[in-house]
């Protein structure tokens, strides 16, 4: 599948214009954490006048044929007025920007969304290895895994950056490590996403940092149910 990068330029564009576009580009289901179907959530994203959607369920490289019939169930989707994306959101795996994903997933995707969502080495309860990492080091670690997933040619899309810090460990980056990201995902032109689900606290400001340094933005509610379609449009508007 050919990648749609035309996409992101010209949603930065109408953000620069202040035409405030109406999308939502992190939205999941139940074929994995969400709770309701594509097709419910396709038909809420109507109803709220969302012109563009990305369906970015979680995968893994060993995801088999279910993969494929999500896919196929959102290209399938009765079009009415709003686009909808199909691809999904992969761990970053290691230092080096591997991502957990495959060639075939890869090429079924519209995009890849790369997200920290766990450390190298970490196995079992999230919870309970939190107590290994300070916060000065969780935001180290994180800000090393995004630098080399941006590098990575087949991310198209950083989700939630800093996501984890801010999340799990209740650390806050500062602007400048913000910043440094912002400047390497235009560099490498991958799409900032600013996700409302995480970063309540800087959602303007990130917007603003985007547009000032012109990187690319992806606009993003982390939405698992219909009621949070469309929650990145109501805070960042």
């Amino acid at each position: 599948m050919k990648r749609i990068k035309e996409f992101f330029p010209i949603l930065l564009k109408d953000i620069k214009n202040n035409l405030k576009p109406k999308v939502d580009m992190h939205l999941h289901t139940n074929w994995t954490d969400g709770q309701d179907s594509a097709f419910r959530m396709y038909k809420e994203a109507c109803k709220k006048k969302i012109t563009h959607i990305f369906f970015c369920e979680h995968s893994r490289k060993s995801s088999g044929k279910w993969f494929l019939k999500f896919v196929n169930e959102v290209r399938n989707l009765k079009k009415i007025n709003c686009v909808a994306f199909v691809g999904t959101e992969v761990k970053v795996l290691d230092f080096r920007g591997k991502l957990d994903l495959s060639n075939r997933i890869y090429k079924l995707s519209d995009f890849i969304m790369a997200s920290v969502h766990r450390f190298p080495g970490e196995i079992g309860d999230m919870l309970m290895t939190k107590k290994n990492f300070t916060k000065k080091k969780a935001i180290n670690i994180e800000y090393k895994l995004m630098c080399a997933a941006i590098k990575n040619p087949k991310t198209d899309i950083l989700g939630h950056p800093f996501g984890m810090s801010i999340k799990r460990f209740d650390a806050t980056p500062s602007k400048k490590l913000f910043i440094n990201i912002i400047k390497l995902c235009k560099k490498n032109n991958v799409a900032f996403e600013i996700n409302s689900a995480y970063h309540k606290k800087n959602l303007h400001w990130l917007l603003k940092e985007c547009v000032k340094y012109n990187a690319t933005v992806s606009l993003g509610s982390n939405a698992h149910k219909v009621s949070e379609i469309g929650s990145i449009i109501k805070k960042i508007y």
